[in-house]
């Protein structure tokens, strides 16, 4: 075989290869991407790869061969099938909270089989190539087939992970329309597959049985071919009408319009593919006999989450309630927003009653770093303290200001990018003597779908952190998990480390947080750390404090009572083994061990229904 043959049979391999690739790498994404809102990050990934690896495996090992025509159509049906198989045995094995086995359940129905009929296109190019190129014809069939198909898995991987989910054009293409593309293109291959096939045996027949042979098969060819067009047109015309028809009941992102479920008092306000994944604001309507009574039962309340986390909601409808006569507060369309439905944000704002530092009493900048439902910025902005606002996603910086009544910050004031980054930035900006705003209070609440950013967790973020900060500022971190946990450890003493006394925290329950409970309940905990030279004390709260809410004089009056014990978590002056440096940070790891207790926990604050409806 002539070098050229060789070059072009490589070529042809290439272009398969990648053919291939785009479509397995798109099928990744998407089913992770669909899966999520269910599971959450953590649980969805756990085991993905390796059943879709193992997937690919089985197709370069399989005994049966299939030929290239037949695999087109059978990808092309599983496709057409796969946005609503992959939705119904997500809401199905969910319903049974078993956040390890329900996504490997998931994985193995619907993402297998596509991973391996399309790893087949590539393990199997030898069979569907008329020549073999002597160099991949000496070597085992075995070991180049495994060889392919493990290449193939790690780029599409790859490329799922690192490229199309960091893609803004994917943040408006849903799942439904990615799957049934990549279905119809495979029908129109399959189509052209068999065309070929049928035109070629034509072809060779006519040349056969006629005297002129070469001219009747050219006016066969030319027959097939306009038939064949007609074909693929009519085909593509119908695909186009009934395609619809195959797509799963997951609502179009961005969402146009409010959705108003039909059976159950659920609304989606909104719901946005972004940064973060994605973004939903839901209203849990009151019950059609609900009569205004003072109930125990969770509903009207409105809530955004990311993914399967919940960031933050209020109470709404006959659950608004305020102090004094004081108007509530009101969303973009005026409707009344009531007190947060965690008390975890309105704990942060106990910032304010700090009394032992230079800054106490003259809280005049804010910075807040995680914005959530904006429940702790919009009660600095109220007391008229000048808030900046660092949020990585700007749905939900948008949802905020929509649905949940933050106040525009005011120029110059919000930037929608990366804390680590924006942070560096400023410590920079200072450092060259640029004047920039220094802040008395900096609040960093970044916990999201059972984890937080690893890097935004370390000395040498909180070391950029203080560059910003006054000299005596406050410094207030949410931190969710159980208090003797690692993860906690590593956390707080971290912190410790870098602000160079003991901080304090207080948690958010509304009973009782016995040492007994420290390693097994999964709680949010509040930790002030300050550089000031004097112990970090608190006043008591006054009524101007409390914005006219329930909630801010139950949660600011109990303070002392919350208060956790953090002397068991603290490790020895000098002990470098529970520091979180950018070269040293397991809190991901640990983090990860966490997401499945989270994803229970979140499972029982809201009705399946709720997490069912994205």
């Amino acid at each position: 075989m002539s070098t050229t043959e060789d070059l072009n049979i490589l070529g042809l391999k290439a272009l398969r290869v990648i053919a291939v690739v785009i479509p397995l790498s798109l099928v990744i994404f998407t089913h992770g991407r669909e899966l999520t809102p269910l599971y959450g990050s953590g649980p969805t990934s756990y085991l993905l790869d390796k059943i879709a690896f193992g997937a690919v495996l089985a197709s370069a090992i399989h005994p049966i061969r299939v030929s290239l025509k037949r695999n087109l159509l059978y990808t092309a049906l599983t496709l057409t099938l796969a946005p609503n198989a992959t939705y119904w045995v997500a809401v199905w094995t969910s319903r049974n909270k078993d956040p390890v086995l329900g996504p490997a359940i998931t994985h193995a129905t619907v993402l297998g089989p596509l991973a391996f009929l399309l790893t087949t296109f590539i393990v199997e190019m030898d069979q569907d190539t008329e020549v073999k190129s002597t160099s991949v014809s000496q070597r085992p069939e075995l070991i180049i087939r495994l060889l392919r198909a493990s290449i193939t898995h790690l780029i599409s991987s790859a490329l799922a992970k690192r490229l199309w989910s960091s893609t803004a054009f994917f943040y408006r293409i849903s799942d439904n329309q990615i799957y049934l593309t990549l279905a119809g293109l495979a029908f129109n291959l399959s189509i052209i597959s068999f065309q070929d096939n049928t035109q070629f045996n034509t072809t060779k027949n006519a040349s056969k049985k006629n005297r002129n042979g070469k001219k009747n098969a050219h006016a066969t060819a030319f027959g097939n071919s306009q038939m064949n067009a007609a074909l693929l047109v009519a085909f593509n015309a119908l695909w186009w009408m009934i395609y619809p028809l195959f797509g799963n009941p997951i609502l179009p992102h961005p969402l146009s319009k409010t959705y108003v479920h039909p059976t159950y008092p659920l609304n989606i306000l909104s719901a946005e593919q972004s940064v973060t994944g994605l973004i939903t604001v839901g209203q849990w309507l009151p019950p059609p006999d609900y009569k205004g009574e003072n109930d125990q039962q969770l509903h009207s309340a409105r809530y955004i989450r990311a993914d399967h986390s919940i960031l933050g909601g209020v109470w709404t409808h006959d659950k608004v309630q305020v102090l004094d006569d004081e108007p509530p507060l009101t969303d973009s369309f005026g409707v009344p927003l009531g007190d947060s439905i965690y008390s975890t944000f309105v704990l942060q704002e106990a910032v304010r009653l700090v009394n032992s530092t230079a800054t106490a009493g003259k809280w005049n900048n804010a910075l807040i770093i995680g914005l959530g439902a904006g429940i702790s910025g919009t009660a600095f902005m109220r007391h008229g303290i000048s808030t900046t606002i660092v949020e990585i996603d700007p749905a939900v910086y948008k949802a905020a200001r929509t649905y949940f009544g933050l106040p525009d910050p005011g120029t110059g004031k919000v930037f929608l990018e990366d804390a680590r980054k924006w942070t560096a930035k400023k410590r920079a900006s200072i450092e060259s003597g640029n004047k920039e705003t220094l802040y008395d209070i900096v609040v960093h609440d970044c916990f999201s779908g059972g984890g937080v950013p690893e890097h935004i967790f370390t000395f040498q973020f909180w070391n950029d952190l203080k560059t910003v900060m006054q000299p005596e500022g406050v410094l207030v971190v949410n931190f969710a998990g159980s208090v003797g946990s690692m993860s906690s450890r590593l956390v707080i003493n971290t912190l410790e480390r870098n602000f160079g006394q003991s901080c304090r925290a207080f948690h958010d329950l509304f009973e009782d947080l016995t040492p007994e409970k420290y390693d097994t309940e999964f709680i949010n905990v509040v930790i002030f750390c300050t550089r000031s030279p004097s112990p970090l004390t608190f006043r008591k709260t006054r009524r101007s404090d409390w914005l006219g809410s329930p909630l801010r004089r139950h949660i600011l009056q109990s303070l002392e009572n919350r208060e956790v014990n953090l002397t068991s978590i603290r490790s020895p002056p000098g002990d470098m083994r529970y520091i979180l440096t950018d070269h040293q940070n397991p809190l991901g790891a640990l983090q990860k061990k966490q997401a499945n207790h989270h994803w229970k926990v979140m499972r029982d604050v809201l009705p399946n229904v709720h997490w069912e409806t994205y």
